[in-house]
């Protein structure tokens, strides 16, 4: 995702645009090589092929306590492992019964996710996870129609998996999609109960699944540059009891163990989340375009002082620094979540002070800050990921 003047370009528009600063073409080849080999769009691994039928649910159960058990379950808490039970129900079940379908679906997406994480070990015969997914999608018909939890689990996992495949202009689609089931199903009006957190309770399990979608739409939006699909002022967005102390513990602790009662870490810190919400609408909306050079400098300096408060309440072990230089993240022991959250804020801080583009008049001083706070992080970004790449997770490449 890249900008001219402030506005946003279209990938193929981004290709140009870096040929044309650089003197090279963009060479897919050797930037597709580090991924999965199933993303490679030029690798035919994306090919048409026949749904798969659904492994026996003896092996699903097993890769349901596989996944569970997983730090990505805690990262993305799709699942809930006493719930599903009632998805495999009307998965493995009559055909004909209302909510098999979406059940099945599900079943596709888990086994997607599955197979994205490298979870899948040697229980099948393996398939790629776009095998998967396709079956996942080939349900769509049927989740609009049902309106179930299962339907929005496979939604939210195939939003899971065409976000880490780079497939942003899909999973923006699956949003939109995810968003209305949301609403069906109240997920984005319910506060956190007086009870203590379960995953096994359906209201916490719906709660999970809006705060995932949550951070998918406010992020995916910024970086494909069209609107996001869950409005804030329609939804509840009280935090779960105690999220920032729980987070950052969890953050810190990779190799703890897993149980119901575990608050999810979700992809992104759900207040960094709030921000690009902020950041979209006070920048990049319809509206935004309108306004005035002074107001466009209010709003960056206003959520850049945001952003510094978000930082500042980190914990030292894992808060991003405002630089990056000889560090390296094996060293400090970054897991992967951590190394996603540095570079989840480098972003924030080039969608900020980028908008600094179309402050026509503004003084030099404040165009040169922002130029130069803008440069700093897209460097330090490209630095820390050429360090980070042994420590990140290959499906985390986009």
């Amino acid at each position: 995702m890249a900008f001219n003047d402030g506005v946003f370009m279209t990938p193929e528009e981004e290709q140009k645009w870096i040929g044309s600063c650089t003197g090279e073409a963009v060479d897919h080849a050797k930037l597709y090589a580090i991924e999965l080999p199933w993303s490679n769009p030029f690798s035919g691994a994306k090919s048409h092929s026949s749904s798969p039928e659904l492994p026996s649910r003896l092996v699903v159960e097993k890769y349901v306590e596989v996944y569970c058990s997983s730090y990505q379950s805690r990262v993305f808490p799709v699942i809930s492992k006493a719930l599903f039970t009632e998805s495999l129900d009307l998965a493995y079940g009559p055909t004909n019964a209302f909510g098999s379908d979406s059940a099945r679906s599900c079943v596709h997406a888990f086994l997607s996710v599955i197979y994205l994480f490298g979870l899948n070990g040697n229980l099948v015969e393996a398939h790629d996870c776009v095998t998967y997914s396709r079956a996942a999608q080939g349900f769509m018909a049927s989740l609009v129609c049902e309106m179930s939890l299962s339907g929005l689990q496979s939604i939210i996992m195939l939003i899971q998996h065409q976000y880490f495949l780079g497939d942003l202009q899909a999973a923006a689609v699956s949003v939109s999609i995810a968003s209305r089931l949301l609403f069906s199903l109240r997920a984005h009006t319910m506060s956190p109960s007086d009870s203590a957190y379960h995953k096994s309770v359906a209201e916490h399990h719906l709660r999970d699944l809006f705060w995932l979608c949550y951070s998918f739409d406010k992020d995916i939006c910024l970086r494909i540059g069209q609107p996001p699909c869950i409005n804030d002022t329609h939804c509840d967005l009280t935090l779960p009891v105690d999220y920032a102390q729980l987070q950052e513990s969890d953050m810190q602790r990779e190799s703890r163990s897993n149980t119901d009662d575990t608050l999810p870490l979700f992809p992104f810190d759900l207040r960094l989340s709030m921000i690009k919400s902020n950041v979209y609408q006070a920048l990049y909306s319809a509206n935004a375009a309108n306004k005035p050079a002074s107001e466009i400098l209010s709003s960056i300096r206003s959520l850049d002082q945001e952003l510094e408060q978000w930082r500042l309440s980190l914990h030292p072990d894992i808060r991003p620094t405002l630089s990056f230089h000889d560090e390296t993240p094996v060293s400090r022991g970054l897991n992967t979540q951590a190394i996603m959250l540095r570079l989840a804020y480098y972003h924030c801080v080039a969608l900020i002070h980028q908008a600094i583009d179309r402050c026509r008049g503004c003084q030099i001083r404040d165009l040169v800050s922002s130029a130069m706070l803008v440069t700093n992080v897209n460097q330090s970004t490209l630095s820390f990921l050429e360090v980070a790449m042994p420590v990140l997770a290959g499906e985390c490449f986009w």
